[in-house]
């Protein structure tokens, strides 16, 4: 392997920087539904460009929401760790490094005689602006097991960030009944220590009578049982009527409030229901609209009046206070008429500006719950995540080996995973049952590990990194600088489809993981050798290269003797490939030192925006043998 300069790519099936411009500008995160109902967090540019996926290593992150200073973004999310467990928890991933950290600690409770239980979903949150705390109005499931009496409590809760303590318990609001919107948002305000939440709340009917159930938003200080105490404040009007001549009853729920980032305005959805209870056993679709509400002078404005049947779950604003992001889908309908929720394979983004004109499609179907980060960081320095590579694990000298090298001047603290049976999880086939880690410097074996909860060191493990089968491997250590190497087997001699990876967790430290390359035996298919990039900090000038047949020189038996490469963008989409590097129609470009010995080896060099790739090696022909990908920056 070849040391070179500043590393901005990231050898990958899966990484953790969030992607930034070279300008660092504020970006959009949202998430996409795939085919098989999974999720999918991205980041794209405010006019929709420079999209960039952002796998993470739990399941089904959902609901961004960024700091205030943009500097993380938080997703609930699932242990893959515990795959029998119901309840979530909210992550942050930092967008400078990509380190990933859980902010609170929800369990499932059933009762010895599993009679009873309590699952909960903290899917709204909002950093404080100093990020010390972490705002969450969660939705706890309590009842029977098997659904039986289950009740959906809103729960309005305060982590600290900076101590270990249990939660603020600010507000547990009245159960849903799938009418009010009580739960759904929260916000912390950027100039007073308040929060802004909608809550259960009912008015008289406009002709008299009533009173109506409608839900406000209220804003509320962050302190034990505030509501309860008096220490909260009705800031927005939603009204409600019946007409008993005719049998109609409406009403109108305000939720999901965001802050403007002056702190001024104050934007939320309000939702107009109705039903003509003499004529229709269902409510009519509901009609809803975005508006802002002025908290100095208290002047309420619609922003744009929304199609009937369709629902928002979420909206944020840009930062400069000028727009609003926001999704819109088809409303959800049952058995017993709409429900308070959208489709999610309809959800679609579009952006408006704050006074109603200027509506833009952003993205289709699929695509939801965005938030725009509130500020512009400075440029951050790039730096490498994760490496890893996916491909069939033979067995002897044909096992998976993976090489890195810790450069700088400390000592650089990394997880190493050996993954197989999860891979199945994904429709991954012939998947390799027991994988066995070995992490080697030189000609001597560091540390070894076979099954992940056997490690002398498990509790080290940080959340969201522990393997969803105990047959997995997992290495965490610190290493100094220098060269290593990270050999996957079958624990037993077993051969099958692996993975192996090595992350950063010590991002902020003076030595980087730098210089990628990974050596395998390349099948045919499915069973090719199969790398992913992923470009960070600016548009990046990237070699690629596929090697085989020079690799002999090394003593190394039964290689690839003619590789070709091919590279793909985020989409999947075909980008460029190459069979014979002097083919190439720019291999004059090729600096001195990169160009392989054999006319038969391939290269690709080119310039590359931020975002995703994977890089394909396979043989010519559908001939098999050893290879070895490596991923260059040449800039």
């Amino acid at each position: 392997m070849k040391q070179n300069s500043v590393l901005k790519i990231t050898l990958v099936t899966s990484a953790l920087i969030l992607a930034a411009a070279s300008t660092s500008p504020a970006q959009i995160a949202y998430v996409s539904v795939n085919p098989n109902g999974t999720l999918q967090l991205h980041q794209m540019n405010a006019d929709g460009g420079g999209d960039v996926s952002l796998p993470l290593p739990f399941a089904n992150g959902g609901l961004p929401s960024w700091s205030r200073d943009g500097a993380q973004l938080a997703v609930t999310a699932s242990d893959p760790a515990l795959p029998g467990v119901h309840t979530q928890n909210v992550y942050s991933i930092s967008r400078a490094t990509g380190a990933i950290q859980r902010l609170t600690d929800y369990h499932d409770i059933i009762d010895p005689g599993n009679v009873a239980l309590s699952y909960t979903f903290p899917y709204h949150k909002a950093f404080s602006p100093d990020r010390s705390a972490l705002a969450t109005f969660s939705i706890t499931q309590t009842g029977g097991v098997g659904g039986n009496g289950v009740v959906d409590l809103p729960v309005l809760e305060v982590h600290s960030l900076t101590a270990t303590a249990n939660p603020i318990q600010v507000h547990t609001d009245i159960g849903r009944n799938g009418r009010h919107h009580g739960g759904e948002g929260v916000d912390w305000s950027p100039t007073q220590n308040v929060l802004a939440a909608p809550l259960e709340s009912s008015t008289p009917f406009l002709s008299g009578g009533g009173p109506g159930e409608t839900t406000a938003i209220f804003l509320i200080e962050p302190i034990n049982a505030a509501v309860l105490q008096g220490h909260a404040q009705r800031v927005t009007a939603p009204r409600a009527d019946a007409d008993i001549s005719t049998g109609l009853l409406w009403t109108e729920h305000d939720y999901q409030p965001k802050f403007s980032p002056s702190g001024v305005g104050l934007a939320y959805v309000r939702s107009f229901q109705s039903h003509n209870l003499t004529t229709q056993l269902t409510p009519n679709p509901d009609i809803q609209s975005l508006r802002i509400l002025n908290l100095t002078n208290g002047a309420d404005t619609q922003v744009i009046n929304l199609p009937a049947g369709r629902y928002v779950t979420t909206l944020d604003w840009s930062p400069d206070g000028t727009r609003l992001v926001f999704d819109l889908a088809l409303q959800a309908d049952s058995v017993v008429g709409l429900l308070q929720q959208g489709r999610p394979e309809t959800n679609q983004i579009y952006v408006v500006n704050a006074d109603g004109s200027g509506l833009t499609q952003l993205r289709g179907n699929g695509n939801g719950t965005p938030t725009w980060s509130r500020s512009t960081l400075p440029p951050q320095p790039a730096t490498l995540a994760n490496i890893s590579t996916r491909m069939r694990v033979g067995s002897g000298d044909n096992a998976m080996i993976g090489g890195f090298i810790v450069t700088g001047s400390e000592p650089k603290k990394v997880i190493i995973r050996g993954m197989g049976p999860s891979l199945g999880n994904a429709g991954v086939q012939g998947t390799l049952s027991d994988p066995f880690l070995e992490l080697h410097q030189g000609a001597s074996t560091i540390v070894s590990n076979d099954n992940w909860q056997q490690a002398p060191n498990v509790d080290e493990i940080p959340n969201g990194f522990a393997p969803s089968d105990p047959r997995e491997s997992v290495i965490v250590t610190t290493l100094p600088p220098g060269g290593y190497t990270a050999i996957l087997r079958g624990a037993q001699g077993q051969t099958g489809v692996g993975i192996v990876e090595t992350y950063d967790l010590a991002a902020g430290s003076n030595s980087k993981v730098a210089n990628i390359s990974t050596r395998g035996f390349v099948e045919t298919g499915d069973n090719a050798m199969i790398g992913g990039l992923i470009v960070t900090g600016g548009n990046g000038r990237v070699l690629i290269r596929a090697m085989g047949p020079s690799l002999q020189s090394s003593g190394v038996a039964n290689v690839l003797q003619n590789p070709t490469l091919e590279l793909f963008n985020g989409s999947g989409a075909a980008m460029q490939s190459n069979d014979d590097w002097q083919q190439a129609p720019n291999t004059s470009e090729i600096p001195p030192g990169f160009a392989p010995s054999d006319p038969r080896e391939s290269v690709i060099m080119t310039s590359l925006a931020p975002g995703n790739y994977t890089a394909v090696v396979r043989g010519t022909n559908n001939t098999t043998g050893v290879a070895l990908v490596e991923a260059y920056n040449l800039q």
